[in-house]
């Protein structure tokens, strides 16, 4: 640090409060240079700045200095801030936009689940046998063989056996996670070193399927049941799961994404993701989402509460009489109650990193292809079942009001309409226990919501967090959707505009590696089944959209995956969109998704990604343009 920072530092220090010093992170490169570092020039720059008629009046350039962006122009506009070190690139009327911010996504998971066996593109049990049978011959040292990606598809009405698998290997254990991550199938020798029996009780929210006569059939349903047998395999290391990690964030970067909550993370991943940030090898924001056990329930807090004060990105505190008027890192804006402001004060903490932890995660229910996500009436095919809860109910909601009274941010996974209404009714209780604060909780998925408590999400203020690249008819659709939960309840599934129409906040991810009959992490693609509400493969049949009463239009998309994201994050005035003072994390498109026809919006391409003013990606044309 310059001695002159120093000494201003420690001016500082004598007139705030040293509490106020603890969390807050200080945004280096903000402007004091009338020069930029990059001259973007001649683009199409959307701010999106919410609020503003922006897709109608785009900018054409963007100048950046150290982390931030120092101004939005004309091209003419931005010359006086090109010097003579500055950067220049001509973008050659590319289309920039804020960088994408992926609310619910699995990166850690995936690098876990995906280090095996890859399941995803067989269509038949004799290619996973295949499968199976290659990688288990390329991997004699492996103690276990993994997989994911298995299809339900693929099975009779009797569903997969221990039998299938036993044929290919019956000498160690396989565990096969399911496309959608809510079942494992597992061979006899897996349920052998778990104890698995005719005579062992399903745990509470998870459930062994069994035959006729109460037998295992190796299909272990949710992660309680699963738990069962990955408890006894030797799990992967931290090395493993680094390692994996570093080929899987460089493709979000790829795709455009700057921010992404991971929406379950274990220690092993929290470990993994802070070495790779102290290793200088994160090229994504993260916000870790720390799981919260049925079996511990309350009794866990102090152990998620101990690693989010390691990760937490929060708010100092400030002195009594005093409140924040933004969340600008670096940057602590204190008024007092006479509404004064008293000044704008730099703020410098060590813990000012990329890996962050501020949010508590609960399955709450599981899915509709597994029968078990929970639901108001029983299910259509199968009326002895309403599908399962993971939580009892009091417990469930003695967690939310205990995470929501410590300042947690809470995200619930919700499948089903009785779920969804659990969720809320959770918060709401929270709220008269605690009081209302700006807590900014978010319920994920929401595949099926009762119309009555659609409008509960806006009066709650809770966040809708969902991925449209699901919102379409696929085989999913015929084979499970329609025959289990019938006509009316599989015509109204993913509520988006109805949920937007009704003021409630939503805010765009993908899920992955979960996934129905296309698995994307690419932001384009939601984009643009939220907008068509068509088929994302390419060669699917279907021509027919998904309830076009409820697509939304494209401003309102890319407000979804930039704006609402950064919002949903706390960030909504660091990043989320393109203004002078906040941080330098856009994307650029080499077409102008306005200019397209609707359904051909994932045929547009990121040109080029930018992290904190930091070109985090960049395909070969874009960098032979820059070199």
């Amino acid at each position: 640090m310059p001695i002159c920072a120093r000494l201003l530092l420690t001016f500082l220090i004598f007139l705030v409060s040293p509490s106020m010093l603890t969390t807050a992170c200080f945004a280096e490169g903000s402007p004091e240079s009338e020069y930029a570092d990059i001259a973007l020039m001649n683009g199409t720059v959307y701010t999106v700045v919410y609020g503003t008629d922006w897709p109608n009046n785009p900018q054409e350039a963007i100048a950046i200095h150290g982390r931030t962006i120092l101004a939005v122009d004309t091209s003419s506009g931005i010359k006086q801030y090109i010097g003579p070190e500055t950067r220049v690139h001509d973008l050659k009327g590319k289309m920039v936009l804020p960088g994408f911010i992926d609310t619910h996504i699995h990166l850690g998971a995936a690098a876990q689940i995906m280090a095996g066996v890859d399941l995803l593109s067989c269509t038949s049990l004799y290619e996973i046998q295949k499968n199976i049978s290659t990688y288990a011959e390329k991997n004699h040292d492996d103690p276990a063989i993994r997989g994911f990606g298995w299809n339900y598809f693929l099975f009779n009405e009797s569903g997969p056996n221990k039998e299938m698998l036993d044929q290919v290997i019956s000498d160690k254990p396989i565990i096969l996670t399911s496309f959608d991550g809510h079942a494992t199938r597992v061979n006899s020798r897996a349920l052998e070193i778990a104890g698995i029996t005719v005579s062992t009780p399903d745990p509470a929210g998870g459930k062994i399927e069994r035959d006729s006569e109460g037998n295992p059939t190796g299909v272990l349903r949710e992660m309680a049941a699963s738990n069962l047998v990955t408890s006894k395999i030797p799990p992967l290391t931290i090395a493993q799961i680094k390692d994996m990690l570093e080929k899987i964030l460089p493709r979000a970067s790829e795709a455009g994404i700057t921010t992404a909550d991971d929406a379950a993370v274990s220690p092993e991943i929290i470990s993994a993701f802070a070495d790779l940030e102290d290793e200088g090898k994160l090229p994504v924001r993260i916000f870790g989402e720390i799981v919260a056990l049925p079996e511990l329930g309350v009794e866990e807090i102090p152990f998620m509460d101990e690693e989010r004060s390691i990760f937490y990105q929060g708010y100092p505190a400030i002195e009594e009489g005093h409140s924040y008027i933004g969340d600008l890192p670096g940057l602590l804006d204190v008024e007092s109650q006479s509404g004064d402001t008293i000044s704008t004060i730099p703020v410098y903490s060590d813990n000012n990193g990329l890996f962050r932890i501020q949010t508590g995660k609960l399955f709450l229910d599981g899915v509709v292809e597994g029968h078990t996500g929970y639901l108001i009436e029983p299910y259509a095919d199968d009326p002895s079942t309403y599908g399962t809860i993971n939580w009892d109910v009091n417990k469930f909601q003695e967690m939310i009001a205990a995470l929501d009274s410590l300042g947690f941010q809470i995200d619930i996974h919700a499948i089903g309409d009785g779920a969804v209404r659990m969720c809320l009714d959770a918060y709401q209780n929270a709220q008269e226990k605690n009081g209302v604060r700006d807590s900014r909780h978010k319920i994920s998925h929401i595949q099926l919501i009762d119309p009555s408590d659609i409008h509960r999400i806006h009066d709650l203020g809770i966040i809708a967090a969902l991925q449209p690249n699901w919102f379409y008819y696929d085989e999913n659709f015929d084979h499970v959707s329609l025959p289990y939960l019938g006509e009316e309840r599989a015509h109204r599934m993913y509520s988006l505009k109805t949920i937007l129409d009704s003021g409630g906040v939503v805010a765009f991810g993908t899920d992955y590696p979960v996934g129905t009959d296309y698995l994307t992490y690419n932001p384009l693609d939601g984009i643009r089944t939220a907008v068509t509400r068509l088929p994302l493969p390419p060669d699917s049949p279907i021509t027919e959209p998904y309830h076009p009463d409820e697509l939304i239009d494209l401003k309102t998309a890319i407000e979804a995956y930039t704006y609402w994201g950064a919002y949903t994050n706390f960030m909504e005035n660091s990043t989320g969109t393109l203004e002078k003072g906040k941080f330098a994390d856009l994307v650029i498109l080499d077409k102008d998704l306005f200019s397209l026809p609707p359904e051909d919006i994932n045929t547009a391409r990121v040109a080029a990604t930018y992290l904190e003013g930091k070109k985090v990606f960049a395909d070969a044309e874009f960098s032979a343009d820059t070199a």
